[in-house]
């Protein structure tokens, strides 16, 4: 596993990709309302609008590029178990999530610090973004799921990434109000979203105009949700995935 994860790291090199929160702190930064709404700000869109589809775009490079390369039969010849193989590709996603999420964090420190923002809680704000990234990765299951299921082009990947993360966090922000449980909850973001109600209720930022406690999950119930999302979504892909030794 470890040698298949070290060549999906391969893949990846030149790709600055870690660089991406920098203009949303830099945006946020200049605002002036203070560190805790620049942290917000790289929290919610950092990982729910651009993580999701880079995350996405990241993981269709990697199901894709064998296929494309037309070496799965050779691999299938080794041979590799294609569950191992789709769940090594996966790891590398999380490695690539929970780093993304870290930068993202000290790019909100540095652009506080450029902009003279005090920052509380250092060390809490570091680990709701580590927890963020893993939160993030799990969100995508499904996302590369029906990629791999339909096994289209990079072009079509991109746009349906960047599709599910736009109408996850519309749809999200639109009905978060809404009491849990729902039928928007389906969306592991939406879900994601209320599990973060009360942490962004308690920063020094606008507060929200509604009751959060009816609309906010407790934490087991999130944990518990996204593993469900893990293991079924997880199941699928290495069965959609291994359906391409016929290719």
């Amino acid at each position: 596993m470890l040698k298949l994860i070290e060549y999906e790291f391969r893949k990846l090199r030149r790709r600055p990709l870690l660089l991406l929160p920098v203009p949303v702190s830099i945006l946020a930064a200049r605002t002036g309302q203070g560190y805790d709404f620049l942290y917000k700000t790289v929290i919610n869109i950092g990982h729910f609008v651009l993580l999701i589809p880079v995350l996405c775009i990241i993981g269709a490079l990697l199901f894709f590029e064998e296929r494309d390369n037309q070496t799965l039969r050779l691999l299938a010849i080794v041979p590799v178990s294609f569950s191992c193989l789709a769940w090594a590709k996966m790891i590398v996603l999380l490695i690539v999530s929970v780093s993304y999420s870290i930068f993202a964090y000290v790019a909100t420190v540095i652009g506080a610090a450029l902009g003279g923002m005090p920052v509380e809680n250092l060390y809490g704000k570091l680990f709701l973004c580590f927890v963020m990234g893993i939160m993030t990765w799990a969100a995508i299951f499904p996302c590369i799921t029906i990629l791999v299921k339909l096994s289209k082009n990079y072009i079509f990947s991109t746009l349906f990434s960047f599709l599910y993360a736009v109408i996850g966090f519309i749809l999200t922000n639109a009905t978060i109000p809404n009491q849990s449980p729902n039928l928007f909850m389906v969306l592991p973001v939406n879900v994601v979203s209320r599990w973060l109600l009360p942490v962004f209720n308690s920063l020094n930022t606008a507060k929200y105009p509604f009751d959060i406690g009816p609309s906010a999950v407790s934490t087991p119930f999130c944990v518990l949700y996204l593993i469900a999302y893990i293991v079924l979504f997880g199941t699928l892909l290495c069965k959609n995935f291994s359906k391409w030794k016929e290719i």
